[in-house]
């Protein structure tokens, strides 16, 4: 009794401020977002005060994207170019096309490119553990600095050493293809294989052969990882904290450890070599991690910093890489006269040859781009790009800007970029709630495109 007694308190202690700064948070944007399209109304059983419209989201990963294409469909045909949702006290706008994203008058940025709005929603908290305050993470002028430092890994000759790996692992899925002709495969299995053997290779020089070897710790903890990582963004029970120590934090721990140990230790035999003069910072050809420890050595980076560096490249490419690939199968499988055009470009550029494939190949391949970007369209490899707000969205009237000199209205523009005025459409965001641009939402416009 005395212990229960004893956590209760110190749980009251850590709980109280973070409850007291939600309620606060929530109360001061409920008035604005009551007035917003969609699920913000409390009427019905589904849509209960701070808890929202969960019940929406209850089921598998694939259900919230469901829900937003769903619920995208309703404002369309209402006019609308937005909807709004609130889950477990936090309020969530979502722009239903391209329009929505950037403000009344075109001068104007973006929302995802101003320069005020630049902090990253609250999902991208739980990356932080494994690609730390890396470029995905950083925000301001941290971000362009880290930004400027990646600019020398996209000089062409990097890039071709970059396509002897993705080449040769190219060539090991179709060898265990192979030997599974005639069987129905999983090709979402394969393609995370051949998209992580690809990325580390490419990025610390190092095979962890994971396609011939699928029992490799470092695939199962990456596979853990990620997959956690989708169910903390789409299933909100994940967002209650106690919830997730009790029941989720002991396996994301496990799985962190095992890449961060991984990495480390790469790194540390890597450096070893580095130190005893066996291996060139400045060869044309390299892989990230030489790059990133010759920042190390000009004093640009920590090697904390090039540990999360490397951790967030072999996210950011193997998720999203091994996402667009696992879709690009699934529909050329079921639009096979696509299928068939693109076997026909590709047979007319490498004929009977066994060769590898050149930048100068795929440039070649020109409608196998095209029905790759479009699969990406309707497919995008990722659910959301977020932002919170630090300004409240003004609504204004439409500014008549052609009633300004060229010269006063980059002025007006001046004063407004500097007062933090922005628009989405006729309504009014509060500070502090979310913005949610989904591709999946933005890129199944009927107004814009059709799906295949």
């Amino acid at each position: 009794m005395l212990l229960a007694a004893i956590v209760l308190v110190f749980a009251a202690f850590y709980y109280i401020p973070w409850l007291k700064k939600v309620i606060s948070d929530f109360l001061y944007q409920y008035p604005h977002m009551q007035k917003l399209p969609g699920k913000c109304e409390f009427s019905g059983p589904k849509r209960l005060p701070f808890i929202g419209c969960i019940a929406d989201l209850a089921g598998d990963t694939t259900v919230p994207i469901k829900f937003w294409m769903q619920e995208a469909e309703k404002v369309r045909a209402k006019g609308e170019g937005i909807f709004a949702i609130t889950v477990l006290g936090r309020n969530i706008t979502f722009p239903v096309n391209g329009e929505m994203v950037r403000p009344n008058f075109p001068p104007l940025q973006y929302i995802c490119e101003s320069p005020n709005e630049i902090l990253k929603g609250k999902d991208y908290d739980f990356l932080k553990g494994w690609i730390g305050d890396g470029i995905l993470t950083l925000i301001g002028q941290p971000w362009r600095d880290r930004r400027k430092s990646y600019t020398p890994l996209f000089h062409f000759s990097m890039l071709e050493g970059y396509l002897d790996a993705f080449n040769k692992h190219a060539r090991v899925l179709c060898e265990v293809l192979q030997k599974e002709a005639g069987t129905e495969v999983d090709m979402c299995e394969r393609v995370k294989r051949l998209a992580l053997d690809a990325i580390t290779d490419a990025a610390m020089d190092i095979n962890f052969d994971t396609q011939r070897d699928p029992s490799h710790p470092y695939l199962h903890a990456v596979h853990d990882f990620t997959h956690m990582q989708q169910r903390y963004i789409n299933e909100p029970q994940m967002w209650v904290k106690w919830i997730w120590a009790t029941l989720y934090h002991r396996r994301y721990k496990y799985s962190l450890d095992i890449l961060n140990d991984f990495s480390d230790k790469i790194m540390n035999d890597r450096l070893k070599r580095v130190q005893c003069g066996e291996i060139d910072l400045n060869a044309k050809k390299r892989p990230l991690i030489d790059h990133f420890f010759g920042l190390n050595q000009r004093g640009e980076w920590t090697l904390d910093d090039v540990h999360f560096e490397l951790n967030g490249v072999i996210f950011g490419g193997h998720d999203t890489t091994s996402a667009t690939l696992t879709w690009i199968f699934w529909a050329l499988g079921t639009q096979p006269h696509f299928q068939q055009q693109c076997f026909e470009e590709i047979n007319d550029i490498f004929g009977d040859t066994d060769r590898d494939c050149t930048h100068e190949d795929m440039k070649a391949m020109e409608f196998t781009e095209r029905f790759v970007k479009e699969t990406m369209r309707i497919f995008p490899p990722i659910p959301a790009v977020e932002r919170e707000l630090q300004n409240d969205f003004q609504v204004r009237k439409q500014i008549q800007w052609g009633s300004y000199s060229k010269k006063k209205r980059r002025g007006k523009i001046n004063t407004l970029l500097r007062q933090r005025i922005f628009q989405m459409g006729d309504y009014l965001l509060p500070k502090g709630s979310e913005v949610f641009m989904a591709p999946h939402v933005i890129h199944r416009n009927p107004e814009v495109n059709k799906l295949f």
